[in-house]
């Protein structure tokens, strides 16, 4: 017969997995989806649907994007030109080594649209918590009155890189190339930096094929590639790399869920006690290793459509990084590299994760012959939250592009001989 300390503790059993069955049932009834913090405006700053009709989306896709020829590309829509066919406007067509998740894409000259922030506020931000992107005839991020013709007596900086260097959450007169380029004029006014980045190209090998066949045309004295480490290794986030607890449940490893985290309702809540310290990694391991040794299998390369061969572990940007080295031997201009840290782990008391990679790259350039700046040395002690655009975008705001400029602007002086 069944004691009563035997009863009373399958009695508390069963009202609390019931009561704890009742709380995710209604906890799942009143959740509701927070809109997107960063959410977009067109040109005429009318709002984008933070979840866009498939109309809705390719409406406004098509106001700021041309994409690369695709089958699927519906009838009239304008892309960039076929391999080997040239248009003025873009150089000499090509074919992308992968397809992004959302097709390959470039910017529509003279397209112009709004990235836009809910929640804490950049002061530079306006009074729709916007940044506007407004871009020229050759589709980039750069004044209108850039010409493919270089005139005489001028020396030109191409800034290659994705969206630390376009400039993502920040102005234009206040993104790097622009800063780099007013603290150079100041001694040698014939100095011109033209901001390459971002026009489709994602990864490394992207940005040797734009220069090929895109932005060589201007005739760069001085080839600068941005490099993020997002550009070199796997991450499970978009600008860092996250704890696991911190994750979506749908990112974390099948061998790393435990049975609890089948509750909606104690998987919000880990995350919400994992928020302050999600980007705060164990110092005592080796990431670079970890993440190098992934399978090629694994959801952080397959939620986003990779595989190893893009990054450092498959040789693809050292590839890349000697083929913008021998274009530019070949083209009397000289290549050099800028690498920016992922801003995580950075401030007082904090352990930055991934100085590894940082290693690996100069020993790369050093063997390579290719000048390199590396910007942990000046980022390492400021506080990461203060560098970010948003909690929710951490890419480098206007604040980290001031830290920076003047380091990157004597980079620039040597590569060019500037004296």
């Amino acid at each position: 017969m069944m004691s009563k300390t035997a009863k009373r503790l399958l009695l508390l059993g069963g009202t609390t997995l019931l009561v704890g069955l009742l709380a995710e049932g209604l906890y799942r009834a009143v959740r509701t989806t927070p809109p997107l913090t960063m959410h977009f405006r067109d040109g005429a700053r009318n709002l984008v649907p933070d979840q866009p009709t498939a109309t809705e989306d390719l409406a406004f896709r098509m106001q700021i994007q041309v994409p690369w020829p695709r089958p699927d590309i519906p009838p009239g829509i304008p892309t960039t030109p076929p391999v080997g066919q040239s248009k003025p406007w873009f150089g000499t067509g090509y074919e992308m080594p992968r397809d992004n998740l959302l097709g390959n894409v470039t910017w529509k000259p003279g397209s112009r649209f709004f990235i836009c922030y809910r929640g804490p506020q950049q002061p530079y931000f306006d009074a729709d918590g916007c940044v506007e992107y407004a871009f020229n005839r050759f589709g980039m991020r750069e004044r209108d009155d850039v010409t493919l013709k270089k005139p005489a007596g001028e020396q030109r900086v191409v800034c290659l890189g994705d969206s630390f260097t376009l400039g993502w959450g920040v102005r234009r007169e206040h993104n790097w190339p622009v800063l780099v380029e007013g603290e150079l004029q100041r001694q040698w006014p014939s100095v011109r930096v033209l901001n390459c980045g971002g026009t489709g190209s994602a990864y490394t090998d992207e940005y040797e094929l734009a220069l090929r066949h895109r932005h060589g045309r201007f005739k760069p004295d001085l080839v600068l590639v941005t490099l993020c480490l997002n550009d070199l290794f796997v991450t499970n986030g978009k600008l860092g790399h996250y704890r696991l607890a911190a994750l979506p449940y749908d990112d974390i490893p099948p061998a790393d869920r435990s049975v609890w985290m089948n509750s909606l309702l104690l998987r919000d809540l880990a995350r919400n006690l994992a928020a302050g310290s999600a980007l705060e990694l164990d110092p005592e391991r080796d990431w670079i290793d970890e993440l190098m040794s992934l399978p090629a299998d694994h959801p952080w390369y397959r939620v986003k459509h990779e595989t190893p061969d893009v990054y450092w572990v498959g040789g693809t940007p050292q590839r890349a990084l000697q083929g913008i080295r021998d274009w530019c031997n070949d083209h009397d201009a000289k290549a050099a590299i800028v690498i920016w840290p992922l801003l995580q782990g950075l401030g007082k008391g904090r352990t930055y994760p991934f100085g590894k990679m940082h290693d690996l790259v100069r020993t790369f350039c050093e063997r390579e012959g290719i000048p390199c700046l590396d910007l942990l040395p000046v980022l390492k002690d400021h506080e990461q939250e203060a560098l970010w655009v948003s909690p929710a975008d951490m890419h480098p705001n206007e604040h980290a592009q001031t830290l920076v400029y003047a380091s990157v602007a004597a980079f620039v002086a040597d590569g060019l001989g500037l004296k």
